[in-house]
C-alpha cells in the first residue's frame, strides 16, 4: 500500500473523506507505523547489515530499533550471544559475546565486543524512514492496522470525541495483535541448531 491509501482511509475514518490531509494527520500515520514496530518484534521488521570493530565497538545502524534486542550477530560461523553489562568482567578477550551501550553525547547506539576486531554481520529490527511521497510504499502488511491506529491519533483533545476514538485504538489493538500471531503461526524459526548437535545417535559416537 501507498503514502497515498493510507491518507485517503485515514480522512475515511476521521469523516473528511473528500478533504486534503495535512501535516498534522501525515505524522499521525508515520507515528502509528512506529508504534506498531515498537509492539512487538516482528519477522517481516528485520534486516541486516555489516559493522565493523574498532578496539571492540561499532556504531549500530542509525536505523536501528533499540526497542528489541539483536536478533543475530556473528563473524562467520562464530555467532555473538548477548550478555548484560554487569556480566562483560566473566568473559575473556576470545568470547563471542556483546552488550548495547548508548552514546548520549553523538546519539548513537553501539555495539560492544570481546571480540577486538572483524566485520560483523547483524540481524536486527529496524525503524523505516517516516513516509513523505504519496508513491511511497508502507511494508506492515495491514493497512487498516496502521489506518485505525492513526485515525485513533486523530482524537487528542478533551473537545474531541473520545467514544470514538476508544474505538478506533480498540479495533486498531485487535488488528495489530492478529498480525502478531500470523507471524507467530508463519515467520521463520530463528537461532535453531542442528538436529545432529542434540542427538547423540546422530553423531557417529
Amino acid at each position: 500500500m501507498t503514502f497515498s491509501d493510507l491518507q485517503q482511509r485515514y480522512l475515511d475514518l476521521i469523516g473528511d473523506s473528500d478533504g486534503l490531509i495535512d501535516d498534522f494527520g501525515k505524522r499521525n500515520i508515520n507515528s502509528a507505523i512506529r508504534d506498531i514496530l515498537n509492539k512487538y518484534q516482528f519477522s517481516w521488521n528485520i534486516t541486516s547489515d555489516d559493522i565493523t570493530l574498532s578496539s571492540g565497538v561499532a556504531d549500530l545502524p542509525t536505523n536501528y530499533n533499540p526497542a528489541w534486542n539483536i536478533v543475530d550477530a556473528r563473524i562467520g560461523d562464530n555467532v555473538f550471544g548477548q550478555i548484560p553489562l554487569c556480566d562483560i568482567g566473566r568473559y575473556s578477550s576470545d568470547d563471542y559475546v556483546f552488550w548495547v551501550t548508548y552514546d548520549a553525547t553523538t546519539n548513537v547506539y553501539k555495539f560492544n565486543s570481546k571480540i577486538q576486531s572483524g566485520t560483523v554481520t547483524i540481524f536486527y529490527n529496524f525503524i523505516p524512514s517516516d513516509l513523505s511521497l504519496t508513491t511511497d510504499v508502507c511494508f506492515i502488511p495491514d493497512k487498516e492496522a496502521v489506518s485505525y491506529l492513526s485515525a485513533s491519533k486523530n482524537w487528542i483533545g478533551a473537545e474531541r470525541d473520545n467514544d470514538l476514538r476508544t474505538v478506533y485504538q480498540a479495533e486498531a489493538d485487535k488488528l495489530i495483535t492478529a498480525l502478531w500471531i500470523r507471524d507467530i503461526q508463519n515467520g521463520p524459526i530463528l537461532n535453531v541448531g542442528s538436529v545432529v548437535g542434540y542427538d547423540p545417535d546422530l553423531t557417529g559416537v
